[in-house]
């Protein structure tokens, strides 16, 4: 009786055999030609970046490699139904962490920290694409699976303390780690600045706390250290002469406006706007009232960095938008670019183009190594504000105060900080980092090493060379020649 079964099961699983590698064939075949006949998207709405571009062939890179890795890429990122599989491969992920009361927590390596938020090409406005983003602006971060973000990880994770993302009812929140020797010798490279100034210029820190700090559940808060305390520990540290300005006292009271996004690692402008009114009061200026003196505008369905990251659905579901403020005082940008440290190109203060995913672009239209805003409010006043990326929102405030503001990003500039602002004469000197950035290395260091850093032009190197490194090293974005000289001249 078994024999006669088993030979019934033989029978028919030789009969199916061929009709499962027929629609086995079928299904690779009909797949592989809608990869190579149907329209390529050019940008990822699910996961809110620019997708990679089909590679040019050339002999050169044929026999080196690098064509097949990056068509590898491009044929990942425009596989037919990617996002539909990338979003059920999401919910799968989901379903194995941990969520219980609306709550999810993330490993630490999928903590972001402060991550580059490069310029958006003025010669080619974004495109409106709603959640989408980046035909031709640059994102902010990303989870890849065939190219890699420009912004995702990188230097900005060097020597971080990071404790993971939690999620709670929609908003993804960074765990803060901290290391206090490392904001010790932060606060100490800021003093450094004091010795060589005197009191010819007033020098100011300002550690902003991030969204942990107020939003963290209480029965959780023992997963984040205290940004209050590490903030503490920093300005303990300041010199006499160097002002801690306490943007902390100034957020608390309002935690129940919209001061900083759901699903990025970012302040809004309205969380920026507190942390202002703390530093007004620090200089002995009067802030601008935000309901009555500017003119609000905002960009909807923005998604940001910590989305991207976890792909969470109930971070997607709530969502979030950018609000910016505009004063009355009138303003004009100039830009200097990486490499081109003694010319000065137009931008400026918000770019109101973009949109979706590139929100947070609205202010400074991202980082550079230097932005001066010239305003009409002829004072005779000007700081140098160095900051990284949640400088961004901060800066527009101080237009109403002083004639010149100076907007250095610590990660880029490439000459001579004290130089430069020995050079334009500047009043008031300002640090402005996160609680994360305060307590990292990397940020530690760089305000050392701008101090009298020597620009040093690259070298000029063979275009296959130029094509090999373009591979790790994304190209910087933004306007890419001068005004015809209208606007330049040495720093």
């Amino acid at each position: 009786m078994q024999v006669k079964e088993r030979q019934e099961s033989r029978r028919l699983g030789k009969g199916l055999f061929p009709w499962q590698m027929i629609l086995f064939v079928t299904v690779l075949t009909v797949t592989g030609v809608c990869s190579l006949l149907l329209e390529k998207p050019a940008v990822s709405e699910m996961e809110q970046r620019e997708l990679a571009k089909k590679p040019e062939a050339s002999w050169q890179n044929w026999f080196r490699g690098s064509f097949s890795q990056e068509f590898d890429a491009y044929y990942a990122d425009t596989f037919p139904l990617r996002d539909v599989l990338v979003s059920f491969s999401n919910s799968m992920k989901e379903s194995l962490g941990f969520r219980h009361e609306d709550v999810r927590i993330l490993g630490g390596t999928d903590a972001p920290v402060d991550a580059p938020v490069e310029p958006v090409s003025q010669s080619a406005p974004a495109p409106d694409t709603a959640e989408s983003q980046n035909g031709s602006a640059p994102q902010e971060s990303g989870v890849s699976s065939g190219s890699e973000s420009k912004q995702e990880g990188g230097e900005d994770d060097i020597g971080v303390e990071k404790s993971g993302i939690f999620i709670y009812k929609g908003m993804g929140m960074s765990l803060f780690g901290g290391n206090e020797s490392v904001g010790k010798a932060y606060a100490e490279n800021i003093n450094a600045y004091h010795t060589v100034f005197g009191d010819s210029v007033r020098v100011f820190d300002l550690v902003a706390p991030t969204s942990a700090e107020f939003y963290l559940p209480e029965k959780y808060k023992s997963l984040s250290h205290s940004e209050q305390n590490a903030i503490q520990s920093i300005y303990s540290h300041l010199a006499a002469g160097v002002t801690g300005v306490d943007a902390y006292s100034a957020i608390a009271p309002h935690t129940d406006e919209y001061l900083y996004f759901n699903t990025d690692h970012h302040w809004t402008g309205r969380g920026a706007y507190y942390a202002y009114t703390a530093f007004a009061k620090a200089a002995g200026f009067q802030p601008l009232d935000i309901e009555t003196d500017y003119t609000i505008k905002r960009i909807d369905n923005f998604l940001g960095s910590l989305y991207r990251q976890t792909q969470d659905s109930k971070m997607r579901e709530k969502g979030d938008y950018v609000e910016y403020f505009i004063p009355q005082t009138q303003a004009t940008a100039s830009i200097v670019l990486k490499d081109q440290p003694y010319t000065k190109s137009k931008w400026v203060v918000w770019e109101e183009g973009v949109s979706g995913g590139n929100g947070y672009l609205v202010f400074l239209c991202g980082d550079a190594p230097m932005i001066q805003i010239d305003t009409g409010n002829h004072n005779g006043k000007s700081i140098v504000v160095v900051k990284e990326s949640y400088g961004n929102a901060f800066v527009p405030f101080l237009i109403p105060h002083y004639e010149h503001i100076y907007v250095v990003d610590e990660r880029y500039f490439q000459t001579s900080l004290v130089a430069f602002i020995q050079e334009n004469q500047v009043d008031d000197l300002l640090f402005l980092n996160n609680a994360f950035s305060a307590m990292t290395s990397y940020h530690a260091n760089n305000l050392s090493k701008i101090m009298y850093q020597v620009y040093v032009p690259p070298e000029e190197e063979p275009e296959e060379s130029q094509v090999e490194s373009s591979q790790e090293e994304p190209e910087w974005q933004g306007i890419q020649e001068d005004n015809g000289g209208e606007d330049d001249e040495d720093e």
